[in-house]
């Protein structure tokens, strides 16, 4: 039998950080940069509901296609029930704009842009094009993350301390529910539970050091990587308060002019 070509093996076979990955993360970005745009364009718009009522369409149906296609020939309480971080997200999200609910918002971007965003920088895909799973798992993250995108191009939102509190919240009200599960099933969603040899721990999970004290180390990351995606919009919050009193002192000095 004739040994498989590079080309059929990049067809087939997925490696982190390898031209496929590479190739695959930009495309999606240059997807998700052009859908902002597009969003952005909507924001006050007639549009604007009934474009965000058809995304948020798309994702529940994506959803409940993604997991009922990933169970089809039986579920595997392991692996297969819709209780990762982004399986959730990926339900959040569409009602998430739906309501405008502003626990909802603030889960959906921290979440979006801290656990989804790791599904581009270190995928733990192992198959390629050739496989359905391939576009399946990064349809379901771009969807996500497009949901995360149009509520602050189109809607608006933009988070605040209040926000990181409840979206910290609802990060250990989850792990509070999934540990027990995991350790019942020897699961590991969430990367929380302490699953035995045939489940392997992904490497940048198991570097964070032995269970359950990587536990504490991943709550500390997830509480920094929160504040970073916060004080962007803060830093934009204090320099537009700065520009509001300074344009505020400049027309009280006109005024105050005497007229000639």
């Amino acid at each position: 039998m004739d040994a498989p070509s590079p080309a059929t093996d990049a067809f087939h076979v997925f490696t982190a950080f390898g031209p496929l990955h590479i190739v695959t993360a930009t495309a999606c970005t240059a997807l998700l940069v052009a859908f902002t745009w597009f969003a952005h364009g909507l924001r006050g718009k007639p549009a604007e509901p009934r474009a965000r009522a058809a995304l948020a369409i798309i994702a529940i149906a994506y959803w409940i296609a993604y997991n009922t296609w990933w169970n089809w020939h039986g579920i595997d309480l392991r692996t297969g029930l819709p209780l990762q971080a982004c399986d959730v997200s990926g339900i959040l999200a569409p009602f998430a704009l739906l309501t405008r609910s502003r626990p909802l918002r603030a889960t959906l971007y921290f979440w979006a842009f801290g656990f989804a965003t790791q599904a581009f920088v270190q995928p733990t895909l192992t198959v390629g094009p050739a496989y359905i799973l391939f576009w399946a798992f990064w349809t379901a993250h771009a969807v996500i993350l497009a949901c995360a995108l149009y509520d602050l191009a189109a809607l608006g939102y933009r988070p605040n301390w209040g926000d990181y509190a409840l979206a910290l919240l609802a990060s250990l009200i989850w792990a509070a529910v999934i540990l027990p599960i995991d350790l019942w099933l020897r699961a590991d969603y969430g990367f929380v539970g302490n699953p035995p040899a045939d489940l392997p721990v992904p490497p940048a999970v198991a570097a964070l050091g032995p269970w359950p004290q990587r536990l504490v180390v991943m709550f500390i990351l997830a509480a920094i990587g929160f504040a970073m995606l916060l004080a962007p919009w803060r830093v934009a919050r204090r320099r537009s308060a700065r520009k509001s009193v300074g344009e505020v002192a400049t027309v009280a000095t006109v005024e105050k002019q005497p007229v000639a």
